[in-house]
């Protein structure tokens, strides 16, 4: 009898589990393959000229962009790692296409970096309890 019930209580509990997050395995995956659709499909038309891609799209700095992005939304923008990605592939991609550009832009990404460390959300510190007892 009492296997019965935990059975009966398992198979409620997988119920609930698959009402809230339901194909949350699959949705992965889909993501990915239409991912790696639209880069074949670029690639694609990429070599047969039909429309004019700049080569800047495929380089390696806008693959950088392009993962930091996939991160941030597998992660749903939570986690900082995107970002980071995505301002490098940022800085990279303006320096090898900008004349100079890397004068600017590193020792800018630079004190942004000291900028952000500085200001950034601290924790607060607890103050020590206070001593109420009075001198005699």
């Amino acid at each position: 009898m009492a296997s019965v019930l935990l059975d009966n209580n398992v198979k409620a509990n997988n119920m609930e589990t698959q009402l809230e997050n339901p194909n949350k395995q699959h949705n992965g995956r889909t993501m990915a393959g239409i991912i790696i659709l639209l880069i074949g499909g670029m690639l694609l038309i990429n070599q047969f000229d039909w429309f004019f891609i700049p080569h800047w799209l495929f380089s390696w700095p806008m693959w950088l962009i392009g993962y930091g992005l996939y991160t941030g939304a597998k992660h749903d923008f939570r986690k900082p790692v995107w970002a980071v990605l995505v301002l490098v592939g940022i800085a990279f991609l303006f320096s090898e296409n900008i004349d100079n550009a890397d004068r600017i832009i590193w020792p800018a990404g630079i004190i942004a970096t000291g900028v952000y460390l500085v200001t950034k959300n601290k924790k607060p510190v607890e103050s020590a309890p206070v001593n109420n007892r009075q001198a005699n």
